[in-house]
Order: structure tokens, then sequence, then C-alpha cells
């Protein structure tokens, strides 16, 4: 009787151990599938899928072949880096554009500043030449200036000087060149307004 009743407290262990060999079992054969491990779930869902019951139940992924995936991103890298050089490219031409365009901006505004220091020369002794026919006797001025043929000088000497002063010399000029002048002035006065 002993030995019956060992016997029979002995098989529910038994059980348990093969119960839980085979829930060990189980588990692994299910991280196998799960993880991929070796291909194996893409092996047997490829061999379950040409069972013709399971045929529409079951669909297989293609394969992943890493190396041309590698490839393809690789060539992608390629065509985005040879993108990006020709944008820098284009962009290091607009930047020298630039950078001529500001160099000839720079010698242009040069050439501004010393046309203008040109012409406050010029207005400052085109004054003191004015000055020198002011001081002089109306009728002297007015012969010395008689022989300047430029009309536009004569403007500039007389417009430099006070009003009373250049209407005493213009009133000795010669009549035909106080006429000129005259036109001349009058046409620069219409053009002002």
């Amino acid at each position: 009787m002993e030995k019956e009743e060992s016997i029979n407290g002995r098989r529910p262990l038994r059980l348990f151990i093969i119960v839980l060999i085979s829930l060990f079992v189980v588990l692994l054969v299910g991280l196998l599938f799960y993880f991929n491990i070796g291909g194996v779930s893409n092996h047997t869902l490829k061999i379950l899928s040409n069972v013709p019951v399971l045929k529409g139940l079951i669909q297989v992924k293609p394969a992943t072949n890493y190396a041309d995936e590698i490839k393809k991103l690789n060539e992608e890298l390629s065509i985005k880096q040879k993108e990006l050089q020709s944008v820098q490219s284009a962009l290091s031409d607009k930047e020298k554009n630039i950078e001529d365009l500001q160099s000839q901006l720079q010698k242009q505004q040069d050439e501004i500043n010393s046309l203008k220091t040109q012409s406050n020369t010029k207005k400052s002794d085109l004054k003191t030449l004015a000055t020198y026919y002011e001081s002089m006797d109306p009728a002297n001025a007015a012969n010395i200036l008689n022989q300047i043929t430029d009309n536009n000088v004569l403007i500039g000497i007389l417009s430099n000087m006070n009003k009373d002063n250049a209407s005493k010399i213009l009133e000795q000029l010669d009549p035909k060149k106080a006429a000129d002048i005259t036109k001349i002035l009058y046409a620069s006065a219409s053009n002002s307004q």
C-alpha cells in the first residue's frame, strides 16, 4: 500500500514537470517565431501558405535583404550629397557675385565722393574767382569777361556774385554776349520750375 501511495504522490509531480517542460518548449518556439530567429518564422509561414486551406489566411512577408536596403540608402545618400554640393556651388557663386557687386558699389561710391570733392573744390574756386571780379571796376571786369568764349563759365562767375555787382558787369558786357547769357539763364530758370 505504501508503494501505491508513493506512486500516486509522484504522478502530480511528473505531470507538473511535463507541463512545465511543455510550456518552456512552447515559449521557446514562440520566441523563435516572434523574433524570426534564423528565418524560422518566414520559412514556416512560406510552407504553411502552400497548404490549400491556409493559403488565403497566411501572408508571407518578403524576406528582408539588408544588403539591398543598405545599397539603396547609400544611393539615396549619394544623390542627396550631389544635390547638396550643387546647392553649395550655386550659393558660392552667388556669394562671389555679391562680393563683386559690393566691390563695384564701393568703387562707384568712391568715384561719387571724388566727384563731390572735385565739385566742391570747383564751386569754392568759382566763388573765389567771382569775388575777384566783384572787387574790380565793372567796366574792367566786363572787358575781361568779354574775352571768355564759354558762356557757362561766365554764368558760373556771375551767379556767384551778389546781384547788384553782377548786373553792373552784365550791363558793361558786349550786348550779344549779354543776350546769350540771358537766354541761357532764362532756359535754366524755366527748366528748374
